[in-house]
């Protein structure tokens, strides 16, 4: 049987519809390895960023002016601090949103003040555009992998609809850099290559996250399918429970009375009954035993052997008129907990003095019927039917092959029918 699973603390086995971000230690088998792979993999890749401004360096190589050795230790300085930003910023990103409502995180004020502060940097420090090709813009090339180390950072948490929007910010200041300068060379050209330039960046690092939160999704889906499983299993044994333990504690009851009556009377009898009350007892235990294991399967043969022994000690007559269908054994199995059921219901909550159980094949169905002259007014009306499980299990069971379960009274009259679907060439 399967037990439920403890919660590691910090985490509720809450359903939540909204997909949170949760890190890796808390993440089990493959979705921790996928999740780490990933992680590691991101980091790297934002650590390209320093890398990326050598463009920026072959550029100045062929520039007339180059900044000042304090000016450039100055944007050293800024790449460094942009590069720790994108990097904190992706890290906080796999264990949680960076954005708190429509309010920025810290990490993400952060990077954007460390992001203007390169981008001005780039535009005072740096030359512009002094004719040639695009790579000879060193300015444009800064703003342009700045800007894409950005977009990147944030892709870890920001939708790709809203990243499209926001690296449209970098296209335009290139642009705009450009015109300012006086050299309105080659600006949409440049700007389309610089937008390209930061979607592929940002594009990268969104693709690894997404498949990071569908293993996420993954595993929260293999979370919820076991705790599934624990509960219908306990569903299942306090239903078998209900149907073995009932019946076999109405019978003991009801040849327990018997036995001390032919006791007080000196009838030998008593001694048998009490003998049966053993058999009960012994039957009942490896039947419980049974729904624990989940091996246990009713017998409609048994069943009504049962039911006849028990309504006899009730001093209820019973009898018996059809015989047991050729079906499937899932199908019998619930027509007999049907048995069960229904005699449990006449010796505990009815006063029958004639029971009668019908079996009637047909050809698109088979029909069980139990119907007994002893029904009393219950909680709704009929006894047996007020706030009781076991006919609300029938139905269950029944309409796992397919059945229905009906109940109707009239009178003092009681009947539970059964139907299930008759395979071919069962005919009346």
């Amino acid at each position: 049987m399967t037990t439920p699973a403890t919660a590691p603390e910090g985490r509720s086995w809450q359903a939540d519809p909204v997909t949170t971000s949760r890190p890796a230690a808390t993440l089990a088998g493959g979705a921790r390895g996928v999740e780490v792979y990933t992680r590691v993999s991101l980091y790297l890749f934002v650590l390209l960023e320093p890398f990326l401004y050598l463009s920026v360096v072959a550029a100045l190589s062929t520039a007339d002016a180059v900044p000042s050795v304090p000016q450039a230790l100055v944007l050293v300085a800024l790449v460094a601090v942009h590069t720790g930003s994108c990097l904190v910023t992706v890290h906080r990103g796999f264990d949680g949103p960076l954005l708190r409502g429509r309010r920025p995180g810290g990490v993400v004020v952060a990077l954007v003040a460390s992001t203007v502060a390169l981008v001005v940097a780039a535009l005072v420090l740096l030359p512009g555009y002094e004719g040639g090709g695009l790579r000879e813009d060193p300015r444009s090339a800064l703003v342009a992998v700045c800007g894409a180390a950005t977009v990147g950072a944030l892709a870890v948490a920001v939708p790709l609809g809203r990243l499209a929007l926001v690296g449209l910010v970098v296209p335009l200041v290139v642009g705009a850099g450009r015109l300012v300068s006086g050299e309105p060379v080659a600006v949409v050209p440049l700007a389309l290559a610089t937008y390209v330039f930061v979607m592929f960046w940002a594009g990268t690092l969104r693709m690894s996250m997404w498949i990071v939160e569908v293993v996420r999704a993954l595993d929260d889906a293999r979370e919820v399918a076991a705790r599934l499983a624990v509960a219908e299993e306990r569903l299942r044994i306090s239903r078998d429970m209900h149907d073995v333990v009932g019946r076999a504690l109405s019978a003991v009851a009801v040849k327990a009375e018997l036995a001390a009556a032919l006791a007080r009377r000196g009838d030998p009898r008593g001694a048998d009954q009490m003998d049966d009350v053993r058999t009960l007892a012994q039957d009942s235990l490896r039947e419980v035993r049974g729904v624990v294991a989940g091996y246990r399967a009713a017998d409609l043969v048994t069943e009504l052997d049962g039911a006849r022994s028990v309504l006899h000690a009730a001093g209820t007559a019973v009898r018996v008129v059809g015989d047991v269908p050729d079906l499937a054994a899932r199908q019998v199995e619930a027509l007999a907990w049907v048995v069960r059921e229904a005699v449990t219901n006449i010796v505990r909550h009815s006063a029958a003095t004639e029971c009668r159980i019908d079996l009637e094949p047909g050809e698109r169905e088979m029909v069980l019927r139990v119907s007994n002259d002893g029904a009393r007014t219950g909680v709704d009306g009929v006894a047996g039917l007020g706030g009781g499980s076991g006919l609300a299990g029938l139905r269950e069971r029944l309409a796992a092959v397919g059945g229905t379960l009906e109940i109707a009274a009239d009178g003092d009259r009681f009947v539970v029918t059964a139907r299930v679907p008759a395979p071919a060439g069962v005919a009346a």
